[in-house]
C-alpha cells in the first residue's frame, strides 16, 4: 500500500511489517522513566490520532517503536518505527504537523542504531517522528534499575523464544545473577552461524552455538551492577549468543533426545560461557563447566536421557 506525508511517499508492505511486529518485534525495552513514560502513553493510545492511524494501517503496535529517545528533559521525544517497503519520494525536511514533525527515511540515514534492523525484512524504511509528549508517570524522570532480565530472542517462533528466555533466566539464577542483565540471542541455521563464525572468529565452519561475552570473567565472578550497568537502560550487558536451530535438530536426532532438550543445553552452555566458564583445557575447566551444565539442566527437568 502507498503511504504519504507531505514531501514523502513510500510503498509499504503492510503484511510483512505487521508479521514482523506480531512475531519478532518487542515492546521498547529501556526501563528509564522517560522511556516507560512513552510506552505508557503508547499503550493507552495517547498519541496523535494522525500518527496512530498510520501505525494502525501498518499493523504496528505503537509501544513497539524500534528507537525511543527523550531529548531535553521536557518531553521532546525522537521516535522511530521500521516499515517494510521502499521510499518513492523523500523530501528534504521533515513535515510539520500540529503535534510535531515527521518524515520517512532510508535506513542508511542512521537515525537509529544498526541493531534496530536486525531480522527486519529488507528492503525497509523508517517512520521518523519528533513529538512533545506529556509526563504521565507518578514519579520523576529518573532511571530506576530494572528487576527482570532483558533477553531478546530473534529468528525463532514465539514459543521457542519464550522457552529459551526461561532457560537462560534459570541458568543466570543458578549462577547467582540477582541483578537485571541483557543477553541478545540470535537463532539461525548452519549457513548463518557459519557466516558469523567466519566473520567473528575467523573459523570457516558451521557450529552449534557461539558465545560473545561482554566481560572477561572467571567462573563464579560476576560483573558489578553499580559499575557495569548500561546507564541508559539499567541492564548489565552480558553479551550475545547465536544458536543454529538446524544443527540443534540434527544433534538431538544423533544423541537420541528431544529438540527441546538440545536447545536448552546449548542455551545453558552459552550462558555459562558469558559468565566466564570454558572447556578448552579438556581438564578441570571442562569438568567444572560440564558439572554446572548438568546441574542446571537437572533443575530445569531436562536431565541427560
Amino acid at each position: 500500500m502507498e503511504i504519504a506525508i507531505p514531501g514523502f511517499r513510500a510503498e509499504a508492505d503492510a503484511e510483512a511489517t505487521g508479521a514482523w511486529y506480531a512475531h519478532e518485534g518487542d515492546e521498547w525495552y529501556c526501563m528509564c522513566g522517560r522511556c516507560r513514560n512513552f510506552v505508557t502513553l503508547a499503550k493507552q493510545r495517547e498519541l496523535p490520532a494522525e500518527l496512530l492511524s498510520l501505525l494502525d494501517r501498518l499493523s504496528i503496535p505503537p509501544e513497539k517503536a524500534t528507537y525511543v529517545c527523550e531529548l531535553d528533559g521536557e518531553g521532546l521525544y525522537e521516535l522511530c518505527w521500521n516499515v517494510s517497503g521502499r521510499l518513492l519520494e523523500k523530501g528534504g525536511k521533515a513535515a510539520s504537523a500540529p503535534w510535531g514533525n515527521w518524515s520517512l527515511a532510508d535506513r542508511e540515514d542512521q537515525y537509529q542504531p544498526s541493531d534496530a534492523y536486525e531480522d527486519f525484512p529488507d528492503p525497509c524504511f523508517i517512520l521518523h517522528v519528533f513529538i512533545r509528549l506529556p509526563w504521565v508517570l507518578d514519579e520523576p524522570m529518573d532511571t530506576p534499575r530494572p528487576k527482570e532480565h532483558y533477553i531478546p530472542v530473534r529468528g525463532a517462533p514465539g514459543e521457542t523464544c519464550a522457552f529459551l528466555r526461561r532457560v537462560i533466566a534459570a541458568a543466570l539464577a543458578a549462577e547467582g545473577v540477582d541483578f537485571a542483565c541483557e543477553i541478545d540471542v540470535s537463532i539461525t541455521d548452519d549457513a548463518g552461524i557459519h557466516e558469523i563464525n567466519r566473520e567473528m572468529r575467523d573459523v570457516d565452519a558451521p557450529t552449534d552455538v557461539l558465545s560473545f561475552p561482554a566481560f572477561d570473567l572467571a567462573p563464579g565472578a560476576l560483573p558489578d551492577p553499580d559499575e557495569d550497568a548500561d546507564p541508559g537502560t539499567g541492564y548489565v550487558p552480558l553479551g550475545d549468543m547465536a544458536i543454529s536451530l538446524e544443527r540443534a535438530r540434527a544433534q538431538a536426532a544423533e544423541y537420541g533426545h528431544s529438540e527441546r532438550r538440545e536447545l536448552a543445553y546449548l542455551a545453558v552452555h552459552s550462558t555459562l560461557h558469558l559468565l566466564g566458564y570454558d572447556h578448552l583445557d579438556e581438564g578441570p575447566q571442562k569438568t567444572r563447566m560440564r558439572a554446572r551444565e548438568e546441574e542446571i539442566m537437572g533443575a530445569l527437568g531436562l536431565p541427560r536421557e
